[in-house]
C-alpha cells in the first residue's frame, strides 16, 4: 500500500523541490515519480514528467535567475498545496517575446500529490497573461 506521509514531511518535501528546482531542473526526476501527472496553465490536459520538463525548461530559459518563495502552505493526507511568490529576470524569449531584461513578479498556486515520498499529481497555476503584461506584450 502506498502511502502519503504525514502533512508535515509532504510540505518540507514541497519546500525542498522548490528549492532545489531553482538550482537545477534536475530536480524533476529527483522529486516526481516517472507516471507522475502535472496539469499546467494553458493546457485543458495533463502531461507526464517529461512534458513538465520541457515546460519547466522554458520558464528558466525566459528567467534564468527564476526563484520560488513559498509563502503560504496547507498539507492535509497526501495533499498540498503552496502559494508561491516567483521572482525573475526577462533574459531570454518568453512565448513569442524577445528578451525584455525586466525583473518580474507573479504568484503561482501549486497543488501537489505525494506518495512514497515522490509527487504522483501536480497542478500549477499562474497569471500568464498578466506576465505578458509585465513584459510589455499585453
Amino acid at each position: 500500500m502506498k502511502e502519503g506521509g504525514a502533512p508535515s514531511e509532504n510540505k518540507a518535501m514541497m519546500e525542498r523541490f522548490l528549492r532545489d528546482l531553482d538550482e537545477d531542473i534536475g530536480a524533476i526526476d529527483k522529486f516526481l515519480s516517472p507516471d507522475c501527472q502535472t496539469h499546467l496553465p494553458g493546457s485543458n490536459l495533463p502531461v507526464d514528467r517529461e512534458g513538465f520538463k520541457m515546460f519547466v525548461c522554458m520558464l528558466y530559459t525566459a528567467f534564468p535567475d527564476l526563484h520560488h518563495e513559498i509563502e503560504h502552505q496547507i498539507g492535509e493526507g497526501e495533499k498540498v498545496a503552496s502559494l508561491v511568490t516567483v521572482r525573475g529576470t526577462h533574459k531570454g524569449d518568453f512565448q513569442g517575446v524577445l528578451p525584455t531584461g525586466r525583473q518580474v513578479t507573479f504568484t503561482d498556486i501549486i497543488m501537489a500529490r505525494i506518495e512514497d515520498g515522490k509527487l504522483i499529481a501536480l497542478w500549477a497555476q499562474f497569471d500568464v497573461l498578466g506576465l505578458l503584461n509585465e513584459l510589455g506584450a499585453g
